[in-house]
């Protein structure tokens, strides 16, 4: 799969760990690399206008794991997600 990597993400922890996710596949993708992939690809879907990598660099600031992300956005807290990208 090509990796689209917007032009503000190049050259950042996100945009290395979206292309080792995409490398890796899911199954074998660290869980950083999973919740690249859900931030860039899922999220957007759930939750709406939020900085994909902010949201990933505040969630992996605070040792969150792809799947407490998930749940935060399944639950549609958008002041905690917000509070993600300000970290």
């Amino acid at each position: 799969m090509e990796v689209k990597i917007r032009k503000c993400d190049e050259g950042t922890e996100y945009a290395a760990a979206l292309i080792e996710e995409a490398r890796a596949g899911p199954a074998n993708a660290t869980d950083a690399q999973v919740m690249a992939g859900f931030c860039e690809y899922i999220m957007p879907l759930m939750v709406g206008a939020f900085s994909p990598r902010l949201v990933w660099e505040g969630a992996q600031k605070r040792g969150m794991t792809a799947l407490e992300l998930h749940n935060l956005c399944a639950a549609k807290d958008f002041r905690a997600i917000d509070d993600l990208q300000w970290i």
